[in-house]
Formats: C-alpha cells, structure tokens, sequence
C-alpha cells in the first residue's frame, strides 16, 4: 500500500509525498472508461482510506500541489460513490472530509451535503451548510423545497415560484420525466461553457439517488 508524507507550505497548507493519488484517479478513470464500474469504486475508496488514516483530522491540504488536489477529487468522487448505492451518511462523512481538508470548497462539497442533511434528519447542519450557498442560485431554490418537503411533507410555494421564474431550466430538469444521457450532454457539460440545461442536467444525475430513495418529492414538484 503506497505511503504518503506531508510538507508543510509558508502558508500552513501541506502538500503531500508519495501516495500515488494522482495515479490512483487514472486507474479509476479508465477502470470507468472500460465499464468496470466497480473496480474504480474500490480504488478512489481504498485511496480515501489512506489519505484519512494518514491525515490529522485539522488538515489542510494546499490545492495547487497535483497529489494533495488528487487526493482531494478522490475523496469527492468517492462521496459521490457511496451516494449513488443509497450510503447516504458515508458520501457525507467523506464530503465532510473534504471540507476539512480545503477550507475554500472549490469543488462545492457544501452543496452535495445540503441535499444529504435533510433525509438525515441533520437539521442543524444543513442550516449551517445553506450559510454558504447563494441565495439566488438554483441550488438554495431547490434545496429549500427539498428541505420544507423532507420537513413538513409540503412544497414552498415561494421557493417553487423562484425555481420555476428564474431558474427555469432546473425546474424543467427537476419535474421531467427523462433525463438523457445523451453523448451532446457529455461534451457540453465537459466543455468551459455549459448551457443552464446541461448544467441542471448535472445536478439532476448528481442528487438522483436521493430522489429514488424519496420520489414523492419529485411527484409533489410535478404536481404543485
């Protein structure tokens, strides 16, 4: 098992030897790429496991060295593994992590997080969390149904009347029935410039485990 060591920057950040993160994202990517799905699951987690065993838990890790931002999209991608087989409170215990690790959330972890608290019944962190989302993006829009209807068992008609006036696409995402991976949707959202379709499209595949896991939500949308 590849061993990893820190070194610390003038700024406090550490950056990390050894490890082989980075190379551990490329295996994984072209285990995906050949449709072993499962394989690269296994190796982001395996690296996951290193880097937080190896880590003290007050770790920040500095973004511009390529093994500490490596490690740092593993602990994402692995979050984002345990989300899509309904582990709820995994993904946000690795997300968590990551918080941890880049103080600045470049990756937006906080986000993925505020979708988990509510069927965690987290309350308060999700409070926390919605501090640091815009209040005119269609994230908090969505979030905040999410969170009243998890809540309450009912839709906000305020939020629902943002989502639907100013984030209409998210809107159409959300309350649509198919949701196309189609090969225009991968190139667009890989490019620099995704449309507002695409970029909903994203954040629909991104949270569509919690919505199997509560499809009356979705139903409400549709029918509100």
């Amino acid at each position: 098992m590849e061993k990893f060591s820190v070194r610390p920057t003038a700024s406090g950040l550490l950056r990390l030897s050894g490890g082989d993160f980075a190379g551990a994202q490329r295996r994984a990517r072209a285990c995906e790429r050949e449709g072993r799905g499962q394989e690269a699951c296994r190796i982001r987690f395996e690296a996951v496991q290193r880097l937080i065993d190896g880590l003290d838990d007050d770790a920040r890790l500095d973004w511009d060295d390529a093994e500490a931002r490596a490690a740092m999209e593993l602990l994402y991608a692995s979050a984002a593994d345990h989300l899509a087989v309904g582990d709820v409170e995994m993904a946000a215990a690795i997300w968590e992590r990551l918080m941890d690790c880049d103080e600045e959330d470049r990756m937006e972890a906080v986000v993925m997080l505020a979708f988990c608290y509510p069927l965690m019944g987290e309350w308060e962190c999700f409070d926390e969390a919605m501090f640091d989302i815009p209040m005119k993006s269609p994230e908090y829009s969505l979030l905040t149904l999410w969170c009243g209807f998890c809540r309450c068992g009912g839709i906000d008609r305020d939020a629902l009347r943002t989502l639907r006036t100013r984030h209409k696409a998210w809107y159409a995402e959300f309350v649509a029935v198919e949701h196309p991976a189609t090969e225009e949707f991968v190139a667009e959202i890989r490019g620099e410039h995704p449309s507002p379709q695409a970029e909903a499209r994203e954040l629909w595949f991104a949270t569509a485990p919690l919505w199997a896991n509560r499809p009356d939500f979705i139903e409400a949308l549709r029918k509100a």
